[in-house]
C-alpha cells in the first residue's frame, strides 16, 4: 500500500522585534495551498508559534496526533528556544524549510541558529532552503516525509522467514536482533514443514478458479495442468499461513528439491497483492521491497546482476522467473513453463520490454556493524527477447560498467538487486541515515 506521511505543518516567528511580521500571513496561505496538493497528509495549526504559550499549544496537539514529521516553517526570524519548547518530547523527524521572503525576516539566519540547536541535541532533520514552487524543493520534502513514515511503518513489520537461507548462500544470513534493532523488523522463523501444514487447509475449488483465471491472463502456459494447479496450491498456502500468523511480508527459501521450482508463481502472485515475498529466505531484500511497495504503490522486482553490455553501457537484472505479472508491459507476454535451472516445476518468464524509465536498484546486506546499502540508479532500456529464463530487464547507467561492476564487488555488496521505476534514491539515503547505516549511491 502506498504510504502518505502525516506531517505536522507549523509556522514560526518571534515577538518584541520587528522582521516584517506582517508578511508572514500572505506566505502562509501561499503556502499552504501548495503543501495540500503534494503527497502529504498535513496537519496545520490555525496559529503562529512566536513564544512559549503558543510552542507549548502547538506540542500538545502534535503530540496527540501520529505524525511521521515535523515541518518547521521558520521563514520569520525565530529564536531557538521556542523550537526547543515545541518539540519537546515529540521525538519526529524534523524538516526546517526556510527561504527569504524580505531581507528584515532575516530567514536563512534564523533557520541556521535553529538548525545549530537541532544538531546539538542529536535530532534527525532535514534543513532545505528554497522556494516552496519548485518542484525539487517540493521532491526534497515528500522523499524525507516519505523516509521519516516507512522508517515508522517497518517497525511494526513482520516478516515470514520459510525455511532459513540456501546452505549455498551464506551470504544471506540475518541476524534476527540486528534487523529488529537496525529496522524495528519483527522476523519470525517458520520452517517448511510448517509452512506445508497449511496445505491442508486450501480448498480444491478455489485452486481450479484460480488456475483459470490465470489461463485467461498469460499469454502461453508450456506446463501441464497439474504443474500449474501445484503451484497455485503453493499460493494459496502461504496466503493462509500469513494470515495464520499475521505476516506482512515472507521470503522463501526455494533451494530444497521439494520446492525448487513450484513456488515462483506464488512468490510472483503475493507481489502482485501487495505482499511482499523475496526470493531464497533473503530477509534485507524483502525489507528493501517492503519500502519500495510503500513508496510506489507497486510491486517491484527482485534480481540479481546478471550480465553486462559494454556498447549500450548497460546491465541486465534479472531473477530465475519469480516475476511479478504486474512488471511484464504485456500480460500476453508472460509464459509459464518447467523452471530452466532444475527443468522441473514451473516458472514466470517474461523480459521486461519497458524502455526510458528512471530506475532505482537496490542492494541491502550485512549484519550489525558490516550492515550497507548501495543504491544504483539508470535508465530502463527494452528488452524484447527472452534472453535470459526469468525476467529479464537492462539499465544503462553514467558510470562505466566495468567500473560500477568492481567498486560494488570491492565493497561486498550482496548479490539481490531490487527493481523499482522511478527516482527513489534520496528516499533510501534519508532510510540509511535513520538506520545509522551505510550508503552509497551509484548512477
Amino acid at each position: 500500500m502506498k504510504v502518505k506521511p502525516k506531517v505536522g505543518v507549523v509556522f514560526t516567528s518571534v515577538e518584541g522585534y520587528d522582521v516584517d511580521q506582517d508578511k508572514l500571513a500572505k506566505f502562509m496561505i501561499d503556502t499552504k495551498q501548495i503543501l495540500s496538493t503534494l503527497e502529504l497528509e498535513n496537519k496545520f495549526l490555525d496559529f503562529t508559534v512566536q513564544n512559549t504559550e503558543t510552542a507549548r499549544k502547538a506540542n500538545k496537539i502534535f503530540f496527540k496526533e501520529d505524525l511521521d514529521v515535523l515541518l518547521i516553517i521558520s521563514v520569520i526570524w525565530t529564536p531557538d528556544s521556542t523550537v526547543i519548547t515545541l518539540i519537546n518530547n515529540l521525538n519526529l523527524p524534523i524538516i526546517l524549510y526556510t527561504t527569504s521572503i524580505s531581507i528584515h525576516a532575516v530567514s536563512i539566519n534564523g533557520a541556521q541558529v535553529i538548525a545549530a540547536t537541532l544538531k546539538e541535541l542529536g535530532i534527525n532533520f532535514n534543513f532545505i532552503f528554497g522556494e516552496l514552487a519548485d518542484t525539487d524543493v517540493q521532491k526534497t520534502i515528500i522523499d524525507y516525509s516519505k523516509a521519516s513514515a516507512i522508517t515508522k511503518r517497518l517497525k511494526n513489520v513482520r516478516i515470514g522467514l520459510i525455511g532459513n537461507i540456501p546452505d549455498i548462500m551464506v551470504s544471506l544470513s540475518t541476524d534476527l536482533f540486528s534487523v529488529k534493532n537496525t529496522w524495528g523488523v519483527t522476523v519470525v522463523p517458520i520452517t517448511i514443514p510448517d509452512a506445508n501444514s497449511y496445505i491442508k487447509a486450501v480448498n480444491e475449488k478455489e485452486i481450479n478458479s484460480r488456475v483459470e483465471d490465470i489461463k485467461k491472463i498469460v499469454g502461453k502456459i508450456k506446463v501441464n495442468n497439474e504443474a500449474l494447479k501445484e503451484s497455485v496450491r503453493y499460493y494459496y498456502t502461504f496466503l493462509k499461513m500469513i494470515e495464520g500468523l499475521k505476516l506482512d511480508a515472507m521470503t522463501l527459501n526455494c533451494f530444497p528439491s521439494s520446492i525448487k521450482g513450484k513456488t515462483c508463481l506464488a512468490i510472483s502472485n503475493l507481489n502482485d497483492l501487495g505482499i511482499m515475498a523475496g526470493c531464497e529466505g533473503d530477509i534485507n531484500s524483502t525489507i528493501v521491497m517492503y519500502a519500495l511497495n510503500l513508496i510506489t504503490g507497486e510491486a517491484p522486482m527482485n534480481s540479481d546482476l546478471i550480465y553486462e553490455y559494454k556498447k549500450e553501457n548497460a546491465i541486465m537484472f534479472s531473477h530465475c522467473g519469480a516475476g511479478p505479472f504486474s512488471c511484464a508491459c504485456n500480460p500476453k507476454d508472460i509464459v509459464l513453463d518447467e523452471h530452466y535451472e532444475v527443468k522441473s516445476g514451473m516458472a514466470v518468464y517474461y523480459p521486461v520490454k519497458v524502455g526510458g524509465k528512471e530506475t532505482t536498484i537496490i542492494n541491502l546486506v550485512g549484519n550489525r556493524s558490516t550492515y550497507r546499502m548501495c543504491i544504483l540508479n539508470g535508465i530502463s532500456i527494452p528488452t524484447e527477447e527472452l534472453e535470459y529464463h526469468g525476467n529479464p530487464i537492462r539499465i544503462k547507467f553514467k558510470t562505466n560498467i566495468t567500473e560500477l561492476i568492481n567498486k560494488i564487488g570491492n565493497e561486498g555488496y550482496g548479490h539481490h538487486w531490487m527493481v523499482s521505476y522511478g527516482n527513489h534514491k534520496d528516499i533510501f539515503q534519508h532510510l540509511c541515515k535513520f538506520a545509522g547505516i551505510n550508503c552509497q549511491l551509484i548512477e
